[in-house]
């Protein structure tokens, strides 16, 4: 199992570890219902070095028919959330692209994927990609009120990004206005001392730290999936309504996705909320029915401390996506009532 190299800065702030996609990561600090409030009402700091990191070299237009998204557009704005599909227009991963130029990008990938996907573009190109995953950490800071409680704002717009910068007097490898909770805020990559004296820093601002748990559950609000749960090699973006595809352009998968876009999908991603006061959580595979049907199946779900209830995402039957009525989902030989909703959740 890898480990974060920020754990010993990590350790001596209080941070409760577990293993997440093959690394020890925190999972939490104080509680992550705690934490989820930090973001949603002031700001809260993430190590997110799990996830992979990779700098990928050569023509545009090899990268541009594996990725969904188009590349043409303005050097340091990222490209994204895009996708690598396979033929059957089936998740390889959902990522993240940062064009330096159009001849070199950076990509994010998720931590359980990075070997699979740096195999993948090999595979279908002669482009080069270079793992920095291990020479740099990543850190996210966000939150409702993260300029005011880091001291400035940045020139940055959302989605754009710069090389080579300084954050809170240290110099770091890449900072950019980005982020996976739904408020605003920065991602960073850097050296780990550098990283080590900013968490330093971010703390003496009042900044919490926050753990792996806490970020599910923003991800949930926001309707955000996780590969592996939600999303897989047999799931499509269509089904996922997940638009992360451009199609002006060619790229692998590209076929099916038109296909299911004129001839319709029998499942769809649809999120729920749980009846108030009813705390148990379902977990993934659960069934989702109406009338005593059988109509899908929960892929992710949690506890909100924003709405103060259950709340999650599966997949349903598309002829069944009847948004704001209610289904029966089975916990444990038990149905608890839920609503059928449309993400965002909040």
């Amino acid at each position: 199992m890898f480990k974060t190299p920020l754990s010993a800065v990590e350790e001596r702030i209080g941070a409760n570890f577990g293993e997440f996609a093959g690394w020890e990561m925190p999972m939490d600090y104080t509680s992550y219902q705690d934490e989820h409030m930090a973001v949603r009402q002031n700001a809260a700091f993430f190590d997110l070095s799990h996830m992979g990191r990779i700098r990928i070299k050569g023509k545009k237009e090899e990268l541009d028919k594996i990725v969904t998204r188009s590349l043409s557009t303005e050097n340091f704005r990222m490209i994204g959330p895009s996708a690598m599909l396979n033929e059957k227009g089936g998740f390889i991963d959902d990522i993240m692209i940062y064009k330096v130029s159009d001849t070199e990008f950076l990509m994010v990938t998720n931590a359980i994927n990075r070997d699979k996907d740096i195999n993948w573009i090999k595979r279908n190109s002669s482009l080069e990609v270079e793992d920095l995953t291990f020479d740099y950490v990543m850190l996210a800071i966000q939150g409702r009120r993260v300029w005011e409680l880091l001291g400035y704002k940045t020139d940055l717009q959302p989605l754009q990004f710069v090389l080579n910068s300084n954050f809170l007097g240290e110099d770091v490898f890449l900072l950019s206005r980005s982020g996976w909770t739904g408020e605003d805020g920065l991602e960073v990559w850097a050296k780990v001392e550098v990283a080590e004296r900013i968490i330093n820093k971010l703390i003496e601002k009042g900044i919490k730290p926050a753990g792996l748990i806490t970020r599910d559950s923003l991800r949930q609000e926001m309707g955000f999936v996780l590969y592996g749960e939600d999303i897989d090699e047999n799931t499509t973006p269509v089904e996922a309504r997940y638009w992360v595809f451009d199609l002006d352009k060619n790229f692998i998968g590209k076929e099916k996705v038109e296909e299911q876009l004129k001839n319709g999908v029998k499942r769809i991603r649809v999120g729920f909320k749980l009846q108030k006061g009813i705390r148990v959580i379902p977990r993934h595979g659960y069934k989702i029915r109406i009338l005593e049907i059988e109509i899908g199946e929960v892929t992710s779900s949690t506890y909100s401390p924003y709405l103060g209830r259950v709340i999650g995402m599966g997949y349903i039957n598309s002829s069944n996506a009847f948004f704001g009525f209610h289904a029966n989902i089975e916990i444990r030989g038990k149905e608890y009532r839920a609503k059928i909703s449309d993400f965002p959740l909040i």
